[in-house]
């Protein structure tokens, strides 16, 4: 169903992205800030305190020095949008094309501003989109923001030529595939949308973005899109027996009763199959994942499901091979991240181990115990710069975490003991002491913390 009132539009978000992921703290420009980036930084730091007329003054100047730079002229737009006084800039960016046709600056925030006044705009916000990409067709934004429109538009097949120019103009640009992603998916191509998901992992993509991308996995991978409609009901009760009643006993009638009119549905084998690995009973688990892997091997639950047990089960090969296959048709799948990590540290592969978690704190960023697991691999591996990045990270946030100040000092050990230049090395023994020491301020019983400081010294 599309979405009529734009400011309530995620899509909407992607128009101004660039502009909100840009803005600085509310700080000084830095010195040597040209008068564009100095005048960005005012209009920005006032849209930020709400004096929106301020705002709309700055980033005026900011147009006037750098006319050639499309994130001033997005600049202005959204602070007009967020004013209410989108037709006051519609009627300004009107005039600079009528005067000079061909300024594909003009157009691209006059497209931006049709595109956020309406519903009813789109035809004029694709028109001068359009026309900014034929002008400048090397600027990568210009098909992006010209993708975007498309895809609000319900015209995926067009959103998906914009977006992978978009995209083959500036891949190292997350937003670019978030989109893609969408419009592939919507176009039926689900190997591309995974693909197109995928290629951010690598990316430090934005909070947003892995929000759409969730999004977009979860459509793709729905279990109930041609669920049947007749024993929703059912199966509605059958899941509240299970998670919310804690009853499955009761859970598995109800799934059997479905299961005898409509035999093939992959879903309610895998809810059964979760209802026996309830009551421990492990084969007759395995045999209802199985089932449901079979009719739907799409589906990246079901390959997690069998993994889960195979990992319960300490059957490592086979688990990991499981959460492979689910990170073929998920990469968003936390817990095969989670899973594949423990398993390589449990078969003394840190490198391997640190690979995995790697990326799940791309997607876990707020995750401290990821983010952990993530040091103490770097730490087994070796790489003791990265290591020590993570850990003082985790202080940053959590300054008495006497985990993270642990192993912070284990880095500063193992600094010490490579370290051939004696001066260096004596360096990181004091740092490594230094943290001991406030281990053992936090923590007086820390056996480990006072015996390593005792061999330091």
């Amino acid at each position: 169903m599309r979405v009529q009132h734009r400011a309530a539009s995620l899509l909407l978000a992607f128009a101004f992205a660039a502009c909100a992921a840009a803005r600085p703290s509310p700080t000084p420009a830095p010195a040597g800030a040209t008068p564009a980036e100095a005048a960005l930084y005012e209009g920005q730091r006032a849209m930020r305190e709400g004096r929106t007329d301020e705002a709309i003054a700055a980033f005026r100047r900011a147009r006037m020095a750098d006319p050639r730079n499309p994130a001033t002229v997005r600049a202005y737009v959204e602070a007009h949008f967020r004013s209410g006084r989108t037709d006051q800039a519609i009627r300004e960016l009107e005039q600079e094309c009528a005067e000079r046709p061909a300024d594909d600056v003009a157009h691209y925030g006059l497209g931006l501003a049709y595109y956020a006044k309406s519903a009813g705009s789109e035809a004029k916000a694709l028109e001068h989109l359009t026309r900014a990409a034929e002008l400048r067709p090397e600027i990568a934004e210009y098909p992006f923001r010209l993708g975007v429109a498309h895809l609000e538009a319900e015209r995926f097949a067009e959103a998906v030529v914009a977006l992978k120019k978009a995209r083959a103009l500036e891949p190292s640009a997350a937003r670019h595939h978030v989109p893609l992603a969408l419009a592939l998916s919507r176009t039926g191509d689900r190997a591309g949308a995974i693909e197109a998901i995928r290629a951010i992992l690598p990316l430090s993509p934005e909070p947003r973005d892995l929000e759409v991308a969730r999004k977009v996995m979860a459509r793709i991978t729905d279990p109930f899109h041609e669920f049947p409609k007749a024993i929703q009901s059912d199966f509605e009760r059958g899941l509240e027996s299970l998670e919310k009643l804690d009853a499955p006993q009761q859970a598995i009638v109800a799934f059997e009763e479905i299961l005898e009119k409509f035999p093939d549905l992959a879903v309610v084998h895998a809810a059964l199959g979760l209802c026996f690995q309830r009551l421990d009973d492990s084969g007759r688990a395995m045999d209802e994942f199985s089932r449901a892997l079979s009719l739907n091997p799409d589906d990246p639950r079901n390959h997690l499901y069998v993994a889960d047990l195979y990992f319960s089960r300490d059957r490592l090969d086979r688990a990991a091979d499981g959460y492979k296959a689910v990170l073929q048709r998920d990469p968003l799948a936390d817990r095969a991240y989670e899973r594949l990590g423990a398993i390589a540290a449990q078969r003394s592969n840190p490198a391997e181990a640190a690979d995995w978690l790697k990326t799940l704190v791309v997607l876990r960023p707020g995750d401290l115990q990821v983010r952990q697991s993530y040091g103490m691999a770097l730490l087994g591996a070796g790489s003791l710069d990265a290591a020590s990045r993570e850990f003082e990270l985790i202080l940053e946030r959590d300054p008495k975490n006497i985990e993270a100040m642990l192993r912070s000092a284990m880095v500063d050990v193992s600094r010490s003991r490579r370290e051939k230049d004696p001066a260096m090395a004596s360096a990181a023994r004091g740092r490594a002491t230094k943290r001991l020491e406030q281990v053992l301020d936090l923590q007086p019983q820390n056996v480990f913390a006072a015996k390593t400081l005792q061999d330091l010294k």
